[in-house]
């Protein structure tokens, strides 16, 4: 007799390399808005996310991380457009970091894009359960030209940048594109 297992829940990641991002406009573009932010409470992680254009550069970005994806797992992904932060930017300085936080409810996936990465400027922390009672923790070293997507619930941090130039980044928020099912 054969077993069946159905996974009941799973923590995963994506992430790979992008080609021909213009990282240079990408920085440019994020210092430029430094302080035009989402929120101006700073108790609220929104006041860490810097608005930005959606330009050509952003569209690139979106477009690749859902062709990796669609690749992986079969299923296209759509930026999320249920509110208006479906997209931004985060420019650490020296010492500053990003407290732990996760993008439910509304998206189902967290993409980061890695603009310019010095050394020394902080690590993504993402915060896993093995159960109830537990806090886990995978370390991802960011790296330029790279990117990760991760569910969207899963609760993530950066810890602060430790280098005097600045640590830049695109984050979006994406929902899978569900497929169209006829019913007859």
């Amino acid at each position: 007799m054969d077993s069946e297992y159905i996974t009941m829940y799973t923590h995963g990641f994506l992430y790979g390399h992008l080609k021909n991002i213009d990282n240079q406009h990408l920085k440019k573009l994020a210092i430029k808005n430094y302080s035009k932010r989402f929120s101006n409470n700073p108790n609220e992680t929104q006041s860490e996310d810097i608005v930005i254009p959606f330009d050509h550069e952003i569209k690139k970005i979106i477009q690749q991380m859902s062709n990796a994806y669609k690749k992986h797992f079969g299923k296209e992904l759509k930026k999320n457009t249920k509110d208006g932060n479906h997209f931004w930017s985060q420019v650490h300085y020296k010492n500053e970091s990003t407290q732990f936080h996760h993008h439910l409810p509304g998206s189902d996936l967290a993409g980061v894009y890695y603009v310019d990465v010095p050394k020394n400027s902080g690590n993504l922390i993402l915060k896993y359960k093995k159960h109830e009672f537990d806090s886990s923790k995978w370390f991802f070293p960011p790296e330029t030209g790279k990117f990760i997507i991760f569910d969207a619930g899963m609760e993530h941090a950066v810890t602060p940048n430790k280098n005097s130039k600045p640590r830049v980044c695109i984050s979006i928020n994406f929902k899978i594109k569900e497929e169209d099912i006829n019913v007859k």
